[in-house]
Parts: C-alpha cells; structure tokens; sequence
C-alpha cells in the first residue's frame, strides 16, 4: 500500500531538533528525500508481531548526510517511540508501551546487524547516508500490546543537524500518518491445505466478525 504523505497534524512529533548542537558539522542544506513506501498493518492483534516498514529514496544529486526516522504518537506525551504517557498521577511508570519492539530493530531490510541507531531523542533513528539515486529500506518489527485505536506519524530528515532537512517532491517534510487498531480478541484459527493450524488473515477474521455481527 502507498501512502499519502503529509505533514498536516504531525508537528508535533519531536525530533533531530531534540538531539543538540553536536551534528552542527553536517553539510548544512535541503536534500530531496521521496517516501516511496509507508507500510503498517491497519488491524492488529494483542500479542501478534508486525513490521512498520518505511522507504525513503535519496532523489537528489548529492549524498545524504543521515536518513533520520522520527516515530511517534502524537497527543500521547510520551518519550518513547511506540508509547503512550499514562495520565494517571503518582504512577512509578508512567510511559506504557503500546508495541514492544524486538531486539535488534530497527535495522535496514536484508541486513543482519542493527541498521538504526539510537539517538538521544528515544523516538528517533538514525540509518547513517544515502547516496543519490539509493532506498532506504527501513524495518521496525514490533509486537501489539495494548489495544485501542491510534495514529502512528513518522517524519523523515535528512540529518541529525538543525540545518540539514529533507524536502520531497512538493517542497515539505516527508511525512506521513499510519491508523492503526489493535484489538484483544482472541485470533481465530483454521486448518490450511497442507494440514496445519495457522491464524485467520486479517481479512478472513474481519469476515467472521461480520458474519457473527449479524
């Protein structure tokens, strides 16, 4: 699925901008950054894993400082990527993760080291250059944990540096908003052709729930 990238509700996802001045030596400017791809299941099940997948190609003539990827849930107030802040006061820990990410993630699709570094701000990776013309492939496997109806944003730059930005092709920030819902019912089952138990499609699942509905 190809996503409609926007900025509009995103401001307030926080970023490079949290980071400081230590990346002041990165090349200074707008790099033309395209996400070709933005990709998270819509409908999710407690305790099931998922990936959040997100390419970003390098569309300019020049190499990439840094392809930089902000995760967030707006209006959350969290600190964490793929968290929520409880309200609640006097609570020991207030950030709840709504997807618990695996080890190793995120990292670049088809490589089997880490491939998105930590930053100082826990909501953003860093995925080192790219030069022109290249993808990057990003991956971030999760697992759903709690249920509810949110909007995942991710916002692309070009650099941890507050003067390096990436713009795509209509002069913006690349960003965009991915709805997901994730539910606690239980997974429903079936047999396949070869005999096995394996879990409904989202779909298949979906359809039951209507049929069931009515």
């Amino acid at each position: 699925m190809l996503v409609a990238v926007t900025t509009a509700g995103i401001s307030g996802c926080g970023g490079k901008g949290e980071v400081g001045d230590q990346f002041s030596n990165e090349a200074a400017g707008e790099y033309r950054m395209d996400v070709v791809r933005a990709r998270f299941e819509p409908r999710q099940f407690v305790a099931r894993t998922y990936d959040l997948k997100i390419a970003v190609r390098n569309t300019g003539d020049e190499t990439v400082p840094a392809v930089v990827a902000t995760i967030d849930l707006p209006r959350r107030d969290s600190t964490l990527a793929f968290a929520i802040r409880d309200p609640q006061p006097e609570l020991a820990q207030a950030q709840r993760p709504v997807w618990v990410m695996e080890s190793g993630y995120p990292k670049l699709a088809g490589t089997t080291g880490r491939g998105g570094a930590a930053t100082a701000n826990r909501r953003t990776f860093n995925f080192q250059e790219l030069p022109p013309g290249e993808t990057a492939n990003m991956v971030w496997r999760v697992t759903a944990v709690e249920p509810g109806v949110y909007g995942l944003t991710y916002k692309i730059d070009a650099g941890l540096g507050v003067d390096t930005t990436a713009v795509d092709a209509a002069g913006e920030v690349p960003a965009g908003v991915l709805p997901v819902r994730i539910t606690d019912r239980a997974v429903l089952t079936k047999v396949d052709k070869k005999g096995d138990v394996v879990p409904l499609t989202p779909q298949e699942q979906l359809e039951v729930e209507l049929q069931e509905a009515n």
